[in-house]
């Protein structure tokens, strides 16, 4: 009985898990192209050449240019998504509870409290 309360409890927690892992894929995806696209303008402007990679962070000449811009790419996705983050932290409510303080109501009840069956 009180492996079933806390197995549906576990299902009930996770119930909306799989919309936002959609909407991170999405965020991932869109954040990528955006980079991508602002990198290569970078790059075919100028401003970043291969040279600075190659002379003032030692980088090996081996390294194509294409795997240049694929780690300023990935630098990019990251700032991105630490700026999601911190954006998600800041605006939304459940982002901005405090845990740990002590209260009389729980957000989780607990499966294993005869009273509530």
């Amino acid at each position: 009985m009180r492996l079933e309360k806390k197995h549906e409890e576990e299902l009930a927690r996770r119930k909306g898990l799989t919309g936002k892992t959609i909407v991170q894929v999405i965020w991932l995806l869109f954040t990528g192209t955006l980079a991508y696209f602002f990198v290569t303008y970078l790059f075919n402007e100028g401003i970043i050449t291969a040279g600075m990679f190659y002379n003032q962070l030692l980088i090996p000449r081996s390294v194509p240019e294409i795997g240049l811009k694929l780690i300023v790419v990935l630098g990019l996705v990251i700032v991105m998504q630490i700026i999601f983050s911190l954006g998600y932290i800041i605006a939304s409510p459940e982002g901005r509870r405090r845990t740990g303080d002590p209260s009389m109501y729980s957000r989780n009840k607990d499966p294993f409290d005869d009273r509530f069956s």
